[in-house]
């Protein structure tokens, strides 16, 4: 009979050392691809972060004025125009809104954007420091945007800066770990990566990333424009509503007469008006007077007033053949008075509309 002839244990353990072996090779640098695509996975969040977070502090503003721009100071970047865009950059100069280190002190230094302890990562290494990077960067308002036409587009332009805005980010990351090329005898000089830039020296950083180039030949990954826009204009008052019909001005006045003033009708009511007063005083009254003393419907009359803790009642006073206070809205109708006793009911409390937080209506 043949015999049956076995491997032996020692070349057992040969064979297995070998495939071990390959297996690392195999390995490590898979190990290391993972390193490296999970820095760029987290840079990409990051440049979304100040794009998208950015973009929504826009809704905060007060666009009854123009956007406050910015006052520069420091050595940091001065992040275009607008303070909003100019604190995000302050912000995000580490690349990260965790940690955001002004000097509240001097009011000078700005650590996130003067100290380079913030690249301290192993495998690869953001920058904003590029010509072909970007940092936070945000449009002027396009007031355009979502114009409906006619008396909406006419208050728009009279009292409002809103508008669609648009802010985008864009960093540059470079190698700093992975070997540009693996196994040369075997892969022919293809690179398997961009430039590693560990010879340069880490304490170059800044300088490195401003040398890096984009492209399939480049030096260094470019990781795609993060981009957001938002239409925002809340045509908010920042005066509180407090006017009596003699008043002829502020921002609720002058809004009003813009949309009073400004139909079709208006102007046909005027001539109206002009003619039927020059009937009544032909021979009746004295056209001097009723000038002085009129009504005159080519002006709005506005009758509003807080209702405060120490004024009993919501009323204005008018200037009507001596001083007389009127109630400005239902308050009291003489029947059921239902928007008194909704305001005086006992479970009411100090809130509106019995409502104590805003979470529980």
């Amino acid at each position: 009979m043949p015999r049956l002839v076995t491997p032996s244990r020692r070349a057992l353990r040969g064979a297995a050392s070998v495939e071990m072996a390959l297996s690392m090779i195999a390995l490590i640098p898979i190990f290391m691809y993972a390193l490296f695509l999970d820095d760029l996975l987290r840079y990409s969040l990051d440049a979304q972060e100040a794009a998208v977070t950015t973009v929504w502090d826009f809704t905060t503003q007060d666009y009854t004025k123009a956007l406050k721009q910015s006052g520069g100071g420091g050595t940091g970047p001065q992040g275009g125009l607008s303070s909003v865009q100019h604190n995000a950059r302050l912000t995000y100069c580490d690349h990260e809104s965790g940690i955001d280190r002004p000097d509240v002190m001097s009011g000078s230094n700005y650590a996130d954007c003067e100290d380079t302890d913030h690249h301290t990562a192993v495998v690869a290494h953001v920058c904003w420091m590029n010509t072909d990077a970007k940092q936070v960067t945000c449009e002027a308002p396009d007031k355009g945007a979502g114009a409906l036409g006619g008396l909406a587009d006419d208050y728009g332009d009279e009292f409002t800066n809103g508008g669609l805005i648009k802010c985008s980010a864009r960093a540059v990351v470079e190698n700093y770990l992975l070997p540009e090329e693996f196994l040369p005898e075997f892969s022919d000089g293809v690179k398997l990566t961009k430039k590693n830039w560990k010879q340069e020296g880490v304490e170059n950083v800044h300088d490195n990333a401003q040398q890096g180039v984009g492209g399939e030949d480049g030096n260094a990954y470019f990781l795609a424009e993060q981009r957001m826009a938002i239409l925002t204009d809340t045509w908010a008052l920042t005066e509180d509503a407090d006017i009596s019909p003699s008043d002829g001005s502020g921002e609720m006045y002058d809004r009003v007469k813009n949309t009073y003033t400004n139909v079709n009708t208006y102007y046909q009511m005027v001539a109206s008006h002009e003619e039927f007063r020059d009937k009544i005083t032909e021979d009746l009254l004295d056209g001097t007077m009723l000038y002085a003393f009129e009504d005159a419907p080519s002006d709005p009359y506005l009758s509003i007033h807080p209702h405060l803790a120490n004024m009993q009642t919501p009323a204005n006073t008018v200037d009507q053949e001596g001083s007389t206070r009127y109630f400005n809205q239902e308050w009291r109708d003489w029947d059921d008075d239902k928007n008194r006793g909704t305001y005086d009911h006992p479970e009411r409390g100090e809130w509106y509309m019995g409502c104590k937080s805003s979470e529980s209506c």
